[in-house]
């Protein structure tokens, strides 16, 4: 009996509830990090048009893109237990080289853009090879096929990214041989590649002339490159004006000024200078009358 009544009164504090528990509580959740992240890390304002002539005449649409995407560390770096990357150069991050768009040969001047020019073959030539880096990344387009690229590779990492953009150029390069061989008349045979029925597909032009694809906040050195060249003489005359002033030179010169100004030197300075433009002004005439006579 007393086991029995000490069990019971054990069922009975174990059912007792908490005063606190019918309170509102806050609870303070913290979103996941890394790939399990559902934070928006990337926002794109896209507009197309049509019109009838364009379907008619089976014209792609007038589109504009415009795009913000945030780079995360993880993306670009290895991290222990989370993320390997395979190509890491020696700053530790790992070389998913830019889209065509972000090369400094396909950028102007005043973004950063870096050409060389050929003078042997007249064109330009890539002087080093950018990579995606942790930060903000600003994206534009003014193509069809730029806008799609873009949304198709919304759902990729930067590594299947490059897998992709690889891809899609030995298709483009591959679709060029092909034309290239129809337009030469050469027959197929088995020394050539090109047997059979299928041919390879057309992926379309690149769309790399059309876009933009720059690492915010812009390279501010181009833009202000010219102006520090036209800005040298102002600088180099301030610096002597400051120099001077420091020195004393013009408080010297002022003091010599005032006591000339107080002896007759610039009154007689004055009086030949007035003297020499009469002498001037009044033999002009004659000097003209000469030059006539002796050209008759």
């Amino acid at each position: 009996m007393a086991s029995g009544r000490k069990t019971q009164s054990q069922t009975r504090q174990a059912s007792r509830t908490v005063i606190f528990s019918s309170f509102p509580t806050i609870k303070v959740i913290e979103p996941p990090k890394g790939s399990f992240s559902t934070r928006n890390d990337q926002w794109c304002l896209t507009y197309c048009s049509q019109n009838v002539s364009g379907r008619v005449h089976n014209k792609a649409p007038w589109c504009r893109s415009v795009c913000i995407r945030k780079v995360f560390s993880h993306e670009v770096r290895n991290i222990i237990q989370f993320k390997s990357h395979r190509d890491v150069g020696p700053d530790g991050k790992a070389r998913y080289p830019l889209p065509k768009e972000g090369q400094p040969i396909h950028l102007p001047r005043y973004l950063g853009g870096k050409p060389t020019d050929d003078p042997e073959h007249d064109r330009k030539s890539a002087s080093d090879t950018k990579y995606w880096d942790e930060g903000w990344y600003f994206w534009k387009t003014n193509s069809f096929l730029g806008v799609y690229t873009s949304i198709s590779q919304m759902p990729k990492t930067l590594e299947e990214q490059v897998a992709q953009e690889a891809t899609r150029k030995a298709k483009r390069q591959l679709w060029k041989d092909y034309q290239e061989f129809l337009r030469s008349g050469q027959p197929r045979t088995e020394e050539n590649k090109w047997l059979g029925p299928i041919v390879p597909p057309n992926f379309g032009p690149d769309s790399a002339s059309d876009s933009l694809l720059v690492h915010l906040p812009l390279e501010s050195g181009p833009i202000l490159e010219p102006i520090y060249h036209v800005l040298a003489p102002a600088k180099l005359a301030l610096h002597l004006f400051r120099d001077n002033f420091t020195e004393g030179n013009y408080q010297k010169f002022g003091k010599r000024v005032w006591d000339k100004a107080w002896t007759g030197e610039p009154f007689t300075l004055a009086s030949r200078a007035c003297s020499f433009g009469y002498e001037q002004w009044k033999n002009k005439g004659k000097e003209d009358g000469d030059d006539k006579e002796k050209e008759a």
